[in-house]
């Protein structure tokens, strides 16, 4: 079957865009240059261990189980096209769940934004070490008036024709393929880096995910707000759909989530010192997002053929076909709260790291950090807190989620848009 995404054009971006987010005076986006490693590791909710799910990890080449923002400055190469920004973003990856239960992992393309005011000075950079996360694995029903959970959005895609988005994944196919977005906050209290659950630092703006000013006493400085895309490319799976556990929603994420509404990324700050907060206070040459003159004015360098990739830390597969979800995750079709990891052993462990940044060499990472010595097994699996169980006494194998469900989620339709 074909690799090969079909990326949209600019002008689709700037359509599809409008479909997820309420455009902010200025922005500009990147489509990551390629997926840097997928692997069970998440430095900011699991530091130190092997984690419980798989990500796709976009960024600086020193992404490794603890991160600093000095690391990350010394990556070797980024995947992300703006070669001063070696930040890590990651996000669970995505899969088709086969009727005899094994899964083949889905390519998906990422796209990343930064949307900020036009004026010199209102919106500040994140700060070195800055950290956050957007979305929760544990969620899987949907609380319209929780900002959180409206930052998580689908856009079932046909290029030829109408795309609709959904609060959770569509039950239908999507000629042109399935885009999971998410928002993350963009307001800041001004102090902590962190904070306990990665999130209480942070807020979304007054009025929404997308929409509204950081008015808020608690949380008064304006961050650039990230949004983050991945165009999967599940279009390659149309035909055998029948072959599927459930032909009607046959893809389920890597934590084993098969409505979509634990979708979630992660964001740690790698920008170069200063690069990031003039390109803030001066990229505001163009209106459809498109960097290059940003460029031209010296504010940053892009490659966007440049390749960068690590070799993976931990012996585990997770791409092609696998047997079950890494962790192992089974899939959650009923309540949430009942799951618990069976695992007990550390996957082995690979050392040295290496990097390649699109040439023939393969150059050791000297600074990709280690497990400690007293790493811990992988956590048993996330405890969702009750009432988070998905429940409909309708529901039965192969119709999952339920058609009722997934209706009420549907918020409009685009207009046609055509391939300039």
């Amino acid at each position: 079957m074909p690799r090969v995404l079909r990326v949209p054009t600019l002008w689709q971006f700037v359509i599809l865009f409008n479909l997820g987010v309420n455009i902010a005076r200025c922005y500009w986006l990147m489509g990551a240059n390629n997926v840097l490693t997928t692997q069970r590791i998440d430095p900011i909710v699991n530091p130190g261990i092997v984690g419980p799910h798989v990500h796709d990890i976009l960024g600086g080449s020193n992404f490794g189980f603890n991160l600093s923002t000095e690391r990350l400055r010394q990556s070797e190469c980024t995947s992300i096209p703006i070669s001063e920004d070696k930040s890590s973003y990651w996000y669970p990856r995505l899969y088709f769940w086969w009727r005899n239960g094994s899964f083949t992992s889905v390519v998906g393309n990422p796209v990343i934004y930064y949307l900020y005011a036009n004026e010199p000075g209102v919106t500040t950079a994140f700060p070195d070490d800055f950290r956050m996360i957007s979305g929760d694995p544990t969620v899987r029903t949907f609380d319209p008036s929780n900002f959180a959970q409206q930052a998580v959005t689908y856009i079932c895609l046909d290029f030829e024709g109408t795309s609709a988005k959904f609060n959770e994944l569509p039950v239908r196919r999507c000629p042109s393929g399935i885009r999971s977005q998410i928002n993350f906050p963009s307001c800041w209290n001004g102090r902590d880096v962190d904070s306990l659950d990665h999130k209480s630092h942070v807020s979304f703006l007054s009025t929404g995910p997308d929409n509204g000013t950081c008015s808020s006493s608690e949380y008064p400085v304006t961050l650039p707000r990230i949004f983050l895309e991945v165009y999967w490319y599940t279009q390659e799976f149309d035909p055998v759909r029948n072959k599927a556990m459930v032909p009607r929603q046959p893809f389920v994420f890597s934590n084993g989530d098969p409505v979509g509404l634990s979708w979630h990324a992660d964001f740690y700050n790698g920008w170069d010192s200063g690069v990031l907060q003039k390109a803030l206070n001066e990229c505001n040459c163009n209106p459809y997002g498109d960097p290059a003159c940003c460029v031209a004015k010296g504010l940053f360098t892009m490659d966007r053929d440049k390749k960068c990739f690590v070799t993976d830390r931990i012996v585990e597969q997770t791409s092609g076909t696998l047997a079950a979800l890494p962790g192992p995750n089974p899939v959650q079709e009923r309540c949430f709260e009942d799951f618990s990891s069976t695992e007990r052993v550390v996957p082995a462990l690979l050392d040295p790291v290496y990097v390649h940044n699109g040439s023939s060499s393969a150059l050791p990472s000297a600074t990709v950090s280690t497990p400690s010595t007293t790493m811990k097994p992988p956590a048993k699996g996330y405890k969702a807190p009750k009432g988070t169980c998905i429940s409909n006494s309708n529901a039965s194998a192969g119709e999952w989620p339920p058609p009722s469900r997934f209706a009420a989620a549907v918020g409009f339709v685009i207009v046609v848009f055509f391939v300039l």
